[in-house]
């Protein structure tokens, strides 16, 4: 495929998912954008928020200002659009063009992962469709865009270690998925050896330590710290604490009640519940089957992702995307909260970039007929959550 081409259908599937996210859901709804009004903030001079709607939960109070302890990345890429339309953006819509440029994002991963081009267009197909992307996008209140950020820059950081290699690069886009969700953080040692393994010059083991991995490590490291940089200052500038990022107060109201504190092995059970063993609801009236409220298995939303388990064990690639994936989990099922009016499993999604890469290998050689069957079974049953949740209010 030459250039042009590969650049005409780039922005053919941008377009194109976000055109069907827009027809999924065009009322538009656009309920709790706390990002708009951080962006509104910083574009008047201040750090903190003024002038939202009243209904508006989760903001924190420190010194009779109002502030946001949400992650600031997707403020970030919201500024340019609030200077032009003020508050009066439409981050529901921002949230569906974001997830739309996510699926361009998968499809240039996976051509450039060589899983080949039927298997790159059907995994993008997946991402976008047979997953909660489906639902976050249509959604595209304040918690999901969080998530659709986070899918991002993780995008673009595997995108470049499947790429030129660029440590720095990978790092900073590494670095700005932390800042929209920070618990991504812990699967940094697999993105790391991820990209030394992809650009090592040798097969031994001593790759990962050599003077060429260690030079990556630094370059990594620094890439990280630009983003990083930005949070600290802005904890201090508004709490006089470089490491208070405000959520642990914003979070008092969800731990009132809990035996435990935020981090518990006791909460583990809770989310492997949610997201292998959580089924349906039975209801009379059509369609028969309602999502609850506290998620859904993975296993009843995106079976299509069991192929995942196909992939090539014996390929260190693979081994190191399971790395990257399963210190994702490590930092996600020991939290006290597994997410609420949320169809399927939605911290699914701060794993997904890996997880696409991993489906699509494990698609080669495994017969047609069952890959279709579950990528369309996984594709109704997205449908039927982004249903629900229109008619829901979620």
């Amino acid at each position: 495929m030459t250039k042009t081409r590969r650049v005409i259908a780039a922005l053919a599937i941008f377009i194109g998912v976000t055109m069907l996210y827009y027809a999924s859901n065009p009322r538009l709804p656009d309920a709790y954008k706390h990002h708009v009004y951080v962006a509104d903030a910083w574009l008047h001079g201040r750090l903190d928020v003024q002038g939202y709607p009243g209904h508006y939960h989760d903001w924190i109070r420190v010194d009779g200002k109002v502030h946001s302890p949400f992650a600031p990345t997707p403020a970030i890429l919201l500024v340019p659009f609030v200077w032009w339309w003020g508050t009066a953006v439409n981050m529901n819509f921002f949230s569906m063009a974001v997830a739309g440029f996510n699926a361009m994002l998968c499809w240039i991963l996976l051509m450039r992962a060589d899983v080949g081009s039927r298997r790159a267009a059907l995994g993008t197909l997946i991402f976008a469709f047979c997953t909660v992307n489906w639902f976050s996008a249509i959604i595209g209140t304040t918690w999901f865009l969080a998530h659709l950020c986070t899918e991002l820059f993780l995008l673009l950081a595997l995108i470049e270690v499947f790429g030129k290699g660029r440590a720095w690069l990978v790092g900073a886009a590494f670095g700005f998925a932390m800042l929209a969700r920070a618990n991504v953080v812990t699967a940094a040692p697999g993105v790391f050896f991820l990209l030394v393994h992809r650009h090592a010059v040798r097969q031994s083991f001593f790759r990962f330590f050599d003077g060429r991995a260690i030079w990556r490590g630094v370059l990594f490291t620094l890439g990280i710290a630009v983003p990083i940089g930005i949070e600290l200052w802005l904890n201090y500038t508004r709490f006089g604490n470089p490491f208070d990022t405000g959520y642990g107060k914003a979070a008092e109201i969800y731990m009132s009640g809990k035996k435990y504190g935020w981090y518990d092995w006791h909460y583990i059970s809770q989310h492997v519940h949610i997201a292998i063993f959580k089924g349906w609801e039975y209801v009379e009236d059509f369609p028969f089957l309602k999502p609850s409220p506290e998620g859904l298995s993975i296993l009843l939303t995106s079976p299509v992702l069991l192929y995942a388990f196909a992939a090539p064990r014996r390929d260190p690639i693979v081994r190191l995307l399971w790395l990257a994936t399963a210190l994702t989990a490590a930092a996600l099922v020991p939290y006290f909260y597994q997410g609420w009016v949320q169809f399927g499993y939605r911290y699914l999604l701060d794993a997904l970039p890996y997880v696409i890469v991993l489906t699509a290998m494990g698609m080669r050689d495994r017969g047609l007929l069952p890959l279709l069957f579950l990528a369309e079974s996984s594709a109704l049953l997205n449908a039927l959550g982004v249903y629900w949740g229109k008619k829901l209010g979620w």
